[in-house]
């Protein structure tokens, strides 16, 4: 009679422990701030490894990165799942306009961990700084009350600089970032403001929404929709300017505000509401002046087209020696 099946062997035993004990670590590991234990071990073997690199920059970007003199070394990565502890404004009984603190507390958490992460990765290739920064929500319903982010990236680093304890973020492309460094810019972080706003649909906006005859027939702002759209991202545009301030930036660019809005649908007494909860992300690079500005050589061409010779000639400074 044949057995379905079998014990596992001593390797296979010693194995499992071994998974078992490093999953514990790097939970631990989470715990405290730092990355996973098979991370560290990625990172490692990548650092010491000097035959090749990996990153998510275009043919171009790869090569002004050469030119402005600066190597990638690495893709960086950063996640973190965060649980809301709040959620009971999706029953539809939240009954007021206004910020959910609770949902907002928990985004912005979850990103800046993702980042840090990002970040510690970025520290342990030595690396001067991460470009190319791209966040991502996870694709969640709001009311489950689980907000994840991940943030990837490439790690760089520059020639001739000294190293750095403190890697910048940033969203910037290997061409944004070439030309702000050559003029004596630095990036200090990534700087981002969220707002999540609850709008309560009050006695006027479910009479404009549900009202068929009459005034139902003409069109009408449905004003309290507008009025917590603005303030969401007042709100938003704040806590990127906190964000730039705790930098010690002078500005920031390459600001992206994204929002999402999720309807919610319930009754009460058989009376039919339409709230909606507005999520909005502002995001950009906070930037100072450079305090090791460097020396890089530009000329601007200057072209100039000889009718003599029908060929056209570069009269840049580089060229007139020739």
């Amino acid at each position: 009679m044949p057995f379905f099946w079998q014990r596992d062997s001593e390797s296979d035993k010693q194995e499992r422990q071994r998974r078992e004990q490093e999953q514990q670590l790097s939970i631990e590991a989470l715990k405290a701030g730092r990355l996973p234990v098979a991370a560290q071990r990625r990172l490692e073997e990548q650092r010491q490894s000097e035959n090749f690199f990996s990153s998510d920059l275009s043919t171009g970007e790869h090569l002004l990165t050469r030119e402005a003199g600066y190597e990638p070394l690495a893709q960086v990565m950063g996640s973190a799942f965060y649980k809301v502890g709040y959620r009971g404004y999706f029953s539809g009984g939240y009954g007021r306009t206004g910020e959910i603190e609770a949902l907002s507390r928990a985004q912005i958490a979850a990103r800046r961990l993702a980042i840090d992460r990002l970040l510690q990765e970025a520290r342990l290739l030595a690396a001067h700084g991460v470009i190319s920064v791209e966040v991502k929500a996870g694709s969640y319903d709001w009311s489950t009350g689980l907000v994840e982010f991940t943030a990837l990236g490439t790690a760089i680093r520059l020639k001739d600089r000294p190293p750095t304890e403190h890697p910048f973020a940033s969203d910037l492309s290997g061409q944004d970032f070439w030309q702000l460094h050559r003029r004596g810019w630095w990036p200090r972080d990534l700087a981002f403001g969220i707002c999540s706003y609850y709008i309560y649909s009050d006695y006027q906006t479910r009479s404009i929404l549900g009202n068929y005859w009459g005034s139902g027939w003409a069109n009408r702002e449905i004003a309290q929709y507008s009025d917590g759209f603005q303030k969401a991202r007042h709100l938003a545009v704040e806590r990127l300017t906190g964000d730039i301030r705790r930098a010690r930036a002078q500005g920031v660019v390459g600001v992206r505000i994204d929002y999402e809005v999720e309807e919610i649908e319930y009754e009460v007494n058989d009376t039919p509401y339409r709230d909606l909860l507005v999520q909005f992300i502002a995001l950009g690079t906070a930037i100072g002046p450079d305090e090791q500005p460097a020396a890089i050589k530009t000329a601007a061409p200057v072209l100039f087209y000889d009718l003599r010779r029908r060929e056209c000639r570069d009269l840049s400074i580089d060229n007139i020696a020739e």
